[in-house]
This record gives structure tokens, C-alpha cells and sequence, in this order.
């Protein structure tokens, strides 16, 4: 009678462990979710790069217009790649420039 209630008492922790594991990993998510983008960790399409239209083309195809900065590019995705189709200017409604920028995150990388 004894062995079943240490089986008993074992499950019941493990079970409870679970949750607290459980309700850990939902809390992260919720954490990175409501202020990951702002310590650049979530994706958002408020910072350099924002998909503007997704169009399928069949199962795991499609072509998708996302803008970096004053570019648009139009790619075509599929499962295994992702095809530079067509690269227009955009208007310049935001600040930075995409030489610019890109000139910026070169000269980051080469000095760390």
C-alpha cells in the first residue's frame, strides 16, 4: 500500500513540475512577444525590413514583396530557395538610405 502511494505522490510531482515548466516557457513567449522588438529579438515589420504582400503560388511557393529600407524586393520562395525576381526603388518616405545603412553594419562588423 505504501509503494502505491510513493507511485502517487511521485506522479503528482512530476505533474506539477510539468506545469511550472509549462507556465514558464507560455511566460517567456508572452515576454519576448510584448517587448521583444524592442531589444530587437521579436520580428516585426515596424524596423529595416517589412514584408508588404505574400501572393501563393501553389504548396510551399509564393512570391513575396518585402521593402528594406528604400528597396523593394520582389523574391520568389520556394521549400528549398529564395530567387531574387525584381529590385525597385521605393519612395523615400524613411530616413535612412540603403547604401547607407549597409555601409553602417559593414563597418560594425569589421571592428567587433
Amino acid at each position: 500500500m505504501e509503494n502505491s502511494m510513493d507511485m502517487g505522490l511521485a506522479g503528482i510531482k512530476m505533474a506539477a513540475a510539468l506545469l511550472i515548466i509549462l507556465g514558464l516557457i507560455f511566460l517567456v513567449y508572452y515576454l519576448l512577444k510584448k517587448y521583444g522588438h524592442k531589444a530587437g529579438l521579436g520580428i516585426s515589420g515596424s524596423g529595416y525590413l517589412q514584408t508588404k504582400a505574400v501572393m501563393s503560388l501553389g504548396p510551399k511557393k509564393s512570391i513575396v514583396v518585402v521593402r528594406f529600407l528604400n528597396k523593394y524586393l520582389v523574391l520568389g520562395v520556394t521549400e528549398s530557395q529564395i530567387n531574387l525576381l525584381k529590385e525597385m526603388d521605393a519612395d523615400h518616405e524613411q530616413d535612412q538610405d540603403f547604401s547607407r545603412v549597409l555601409s553602417q553594419k559593414s563597418s560594425d562588423f569589421d571592428s567587433s
